[in-house]
């Protein structure tokens, strides 16, 4: 609220960044309330993902001390976002304003033996991206490949400053098929973990429509190719580089 311009000038644009923490660890650190919405739903009944460690394995029963509050803590996002999406409606403000849900990585919480982020499986490094702007962005769902680095131009863009973007950047504007029009769509995304102690080892990864294709290097060690088919197997269960190594690398070039 921004009775008598106490907080800004409302003839003049406004910019709004909110980086919540949560869903992060320690994830008992939730409103009870939120964690109450969940007190019907047994623990099997929250790991429908069939790559979900059994239980009694060490990242099995992670996952399992762990989702009800991630889960909770997601339902709390939802809530505080949509105060901030109505409060833009009832200023009079929504038709005006572009809005944007993103988040900077995705938690795995034990899937594939991983703690959280910091690696190429799906659900460390898919993260959401929705943008709202009335009778300017048509709503849809786009398969487009959207990559952190594309968020900038994109924005500045759609905002009119699309001259002012500066040269050499790594991302690209997406302004033109936001709007609904037709645009360069990239084919890939990449991905990467390294360390600035060893820059030449860690992994890196390409992420396609339909593959994920990872190269882990380990000093004096050959290079470890993981190859995930992401249409039939969503959850990265199986590793198909040894079966297609000329699509494997093909992906390199």
């Amino acid at each position: 609220h921004n009775e008598g311009g106490s907080y800004r000038d409302a003839d003049k644009p406004f910019g709004l960044v909110v980086s919540m923490n949560p869903p992060h660890m320690p994830y008992d650190l939730v409103p009870e309330y939120y964690v109450e919405q969940y007190a019907d739903l047994s623990d099997e009944q929250l790991c429908t993902r069939p790559n979900i460690p059994p239980a009694g394995t060490k990242w099995g029963d992670y996952y399992r001390a762990n989702i009800r509050n991630y889960m909770a803590m997601i339902t709390g996002v939802d809530r505080q976002f949509g105060r901030i999406v109505q409060a833009l409606d009832e200023a009079g403000l929504a038709d005006d304003t572009i809005v944007v849900f993103t988040s900077d990585h995705g938690n795995c919480l034990g899937i594939h033996g991983e703690i959280s982020k910091g690696n190429h499986y799906e659900e460390s490094v898919r993260v959401p991206f929705m943008i709202r702007w009335p009778d300017n962005i048509p709503p849809r769902r786009d398969d487009l490949l959207v990559s952190t680095p594309d968020i900038y131009p994109t924005l500045m863009e759609l905002m009119g400053f699309g001259e002012d973007i500066p040269s050499g950047i790594e991302g690209e504007s997406h302004a033109q098929i936001f709007r609904g029009n037709n645009g360069p769509r990239p084919q890939s995304q990449l991905c990467l973990g390294t360390s600035a102690e060893q820059p030449d080892c860690g992994w890196r990864a390409l992420r396609t429509h339909t593959h994920t294709l990872v190269i882990s290097t380990i000093s004096a060690q050959p290079d470890e190719v993981c190859l995930y088919n992401n249409q039939e197997d969503p959850y990265q269960l199986q590793n198909v580089a040894g079966e297609n190594g000329e699509l494997a690398l093909s992906l390199t070039k």
